[in-house]
């Protein structure tokens, strides 16, 4: 259940430097994962501190450099992540950054900057102090919280993540990431595909053998399991560009629609073929372009494979799969295996093999020599 946060006014003045905490204790006595805010507004803080601690974090509020630095420096273990407001009220979020980085106990600690208004140097200075990542606001709260989630797991002193499609999906990470200005690549386990990032834009994807965007958003829809995110310089051309605003428009809606389907319709584990018979009944109500999907449908591949190598998107494959299985165009294909078996084999229900006529093992012996035509 997630923790209730009111509203807490913060402080810049030396007379009120202890920090506020939020969400420090979990059921089951396990401990959250501290993130340290750095915010002089109070409201968008506190908006921030209620998405991480649902996502699980404790989130320790400060409002400027000085409790910042105070809270960094008690006996407290260090959080595992930073996210600092640019503009604060003594200092700002560059300096502060570059003060952690010369640290040698906070020097690993990830930074990420938040800033009110972007300007065409921040990019460049945030590099300069070594920020693990820049967001002009305004800022997604679920950005931000899914950068802390894989932020958080980060090895000591390495620059990739690791992670796992149940905790933290690939559109809530591909989303975030394109909401900062690192560049890398985000690679699946046991080689099933990756695809790469620049500056805010996915420009180059592999998925089962496909590139380009269509690799991309099938990566997206049926990718699961471990993946890692390696960031640094993505010096490649690569094959299409695709920015935030694409990917949230167009490309998530698309997917939420699919994902919808799937809770309801074929399994993608199913194994389906052509009624041809109820097929030829049906041709003429049907898209002409309707025999490239019929094709795949071949017995032997699943759901999930025609999905896959079918070159409509994957949403409209899937519609037009269901709308043939409903009409009885496309069967199970072990339901068609027990009509053909049925059909041969005289008054046996289609439900039963039929029996050898030779039991297993038994010998066959010859006729008669005299009843054989000799």
């Amino acid at each position: 259940m997630a923790a209730a946060l009111p509203h807490l006014p913060l402080s810049s003045s030396s007379e009120d430097p202890v920090p506020s905490e939020v969400g420090s204790r979990r059921r089951g006595g396990r401990s959250r994962a501290r993130v340290l805010l750095v915010d002089s507004d109070a409201p968008a803080q506190s908006a921030l501190a209620v998405a991480l601690v649902e996502a699980g974090f404790e989130a320790l509020l400060v409002g400027d450099v000085r409790g910042a630095l105070e809270a960094l420096a008690s006996e407290e273990p260090l959080p595992r992540l930073v996210i600092a407001e640019v503009e604060l009220p003594d200092g700002d979020g560059f300096s502060l950054c570059g003060q952690l980085r010369a640290d040698a106990r906070t020097s690993r600690v990830p930074v990420l900057l938040l800033a009110r208004r972007e300007e065409e140097f921040h990019r460049d200075l945030a590099a300069g102090v070594g920020a693990d990542d820049y967001l002009a606001r305004p800022v997604d709260v679920e950005d931000v919280v899914a950068l802390a989630r894989l932020k958080s797991e980060r090895a000591t002193g390495e620059s990739t993540f690791e992670s796992h499609t149940a905790r933290l999906p690939l559109t809530k990470v591909t989303r975030a990431l394109l909401s900062g200005v690192r560049s890398g690549r985000v690679v699946l386990a046991e080689g099933e595909g990756w695809f790469s990032f620049r500056h805010g834009l996915v420009v180059d994807a592999m998925f089962h053998g496909v590139r380009g965007s269509l690799a991309f958003r099938r990566m997206l829809g049926f990718a699961h399991g471990d993946y890692a995110v390696a960031l640094g310089p993505e010096l490649h051309k690569g094959s299409f560009t695709m920015d935030r605003a694409y990917l949230c428009e167009t490309v998530l809606p698309a997917l939420e629609r699919f994902e919808a389907l799937r809770a309801r319709g074929l399994p993608l584990a199913s194994r389906l073929t052509v009624d041809f018979a109820r097929l030829a009944r049906e041709l003429s109500t049907l898209p002409e372009d309707v025999g490239v999907l019929v094709r795949l449908f071949d017995g032997r591949r699943t759901v999930r494979a025609v999905l896959l190598e079918c070159d409509f998107p994957e949403v409209v494959t899937y519609e037009a799969a269901t709308r043939l299985f409903a009409l009885g165009v496309l069967v199970p294909a072990c339901l068609m295996e027990e009509r053909e078996r049925g059909a041969g084999s005289g008054d046996v229900p289609g439900f039963f093999e039929p029996l050898p006529s030779v039991e297993p093992g038994a010998s066959v012996t010859e006729p008669d020599a005299d009843r054989r035509g000799v």
